[in-house]
């Protein structure tokens, strides 16, 4: 016993004293590890397979190597080149409830549109069903013939602007993004609420502290979102395609093998603001962390729900009373009518595609979801937000409201 205690007394005595010697050598392995842990791979991007399934499941996410759930989470290293951090001042947390049945003292709901989600009929519940005055873009609206600010009406209610009060920035695009910052469109006092896709841009420019955005979206699986897009494509002749051309031949495997036609992992590079390069997990840390703390999910499998929780977020119960009028229907005052319109009867910008056909274990099926293993795993964590604390916030919210 007393020469193994020797023994280890020695040991340790000389690694002490090789330690003290070498201070410079154990600094250098000690940063090496540090550096090795933090850039590591928050996934396993290239190790396990996802469990095949015959049905589209929370399963196609793959593997965190991350506790994603902390409030506390830093900002990456890796994306302050890109992401403003004003994007968190300027914005209001989605815990943050109503106080009064009335507007936010000086908040703007700010919906995210994310293409093919059901962002038309979200718009047109809206502009019609809620009467609320909308900065987006109108395809009957000339923008440009506006020297201030101001709410002009949106045409007749026919095609893309389905009537209703715009405010005059086309929204909706950069230009016009800007155009709301020189006219300080926050501070106006007539917006209702602001839809636009490009969400940092929008929230870091447009909105401040004393006038945050107070932002929502609508989540749809990403994989069926491509499709539609594929096909919306097919049809939509009056918009381009990202080369400038559109090829009528196009088949769904070459849309989904060259990125000349579509964003891979599109929701992630918005919400991380990380447009150019490879996503890499920190851009999606950043994307759970904003869609965590600052986004009110509706989700469109669940859509009656999520208006309803729109409508209690929101504190837009009163814009829900029938109309006393055929008038003020034709007015756009909006009803409980007029939603089951846009959400069963007649939904807004539907397409019918071929997507039924597209089977999960077919080849352009595990080809799109190869290219958005972020977004997927970004949309079922969005899931369960919906169905837990946001769920929670909601029924807390109900019975605040009585």
């Amino acid at each position: 016993m007393m020469k193994k205690t020797l023994s280890n007394d020695t040991s340790t005595e000389t690694f002490i004293i090789w330690t003290q010697r070498n201070r410079c050598k154990v600094v250098i392995l000690l940063a090496l590890a540090v550096i090795l842990l933090l850039d590591a791979p928050l996934f396993r991007e290239n190790g396990e397979n996802d469990r095949q399934t015959s049905t589209i499941g929370s399963s196609e996410s793959f593997s965190l190597n991350w506790n994603t759930t902390r409030e506390d989470l830093p900002l990456p290293h890796h994306v302050h080149d890109t992401f403003d951090t004003k994007f968190f001042e300027n914005s209001r947390d989605v815990k943050d409830q109503p106080i009064t049945m009335g507007r936010y003292n000086d908040d703007i709901p700010f919906f995210w549109a994310i293409p093919k989600s059901g962002t038309s009929t979200i718009k047109g519940i809206l502009i019609q069903c809620l009467n609320l005055r909308m900065a987006s873009s109108s395809s009957e609206i000339d923008y440009d013939s506006y020297d201030q600010i101001q709410v002009v009406n949106g045409g007749s209610g026919d095609g893309n602007s389905r009537g209703g009060h715009f405010v005059n920035v086309n929204f909706g695009y950069l230009p016009g993004i800007q155009k709301a910052q020189e006219w300080k469109m926050a501070e106006s006092g007539l917006v209702d609420v602001a839809v636009t896709s490009y969400i940092h841009e929008g929230v870091t420019q447009v909105f401040d502290p004393k006038h945050p955005a107070r932002i929502f979206t609508i989540l749809r699986h990403p994989i069926l979102r491509m499709i539609s897009d594929f096909y919306y494509q097919k049809v939509a002749t009056w918009e381009k395609t990202f080369d400038g051309s559109r090829d009528a031949n196009l088949t769904l495997l070459e849309y989904a093998s060259d990125s000349q036609y579509h964003v891979d992992n599109w929701v992630t590079r918005q919400l991380s603001n990380r447009h150019n390069g490879p996503v890499r997990g920190q851009d999606f840390v950043l994307a759970q962390r904003v869609l965590k703390e600052k986004m009110l999910i509706l989700w469109l499998d669940e859509i009656d729900e999520s208006i309803a929780r729109l409508v209690a977020f929101m504190a837009w119960e009163s814009r829900l009373q029938p109309p006393r009028s055929n008038s003020e229907q034709k007015e756009g005052l909006g009803s409980n009518a007029c939603l089951d319109s846009y959400l069963h009867s007649n939904p807004a910008n539907a397409h019918h595609d071929n997507r039924s056909k597209i089977t999960v274990n077919s080849t352009e099926w595990q080809m799109l979801k190869d290219i958005n293993q972020y977004d997927l795993n970004l949309y079922w964590y969005g899931k369960e937000l919906f169905d837990g604390e946001q769920r929670e916030l909601y029924n807390n919210l109900k019975v605040k409201l009585g």
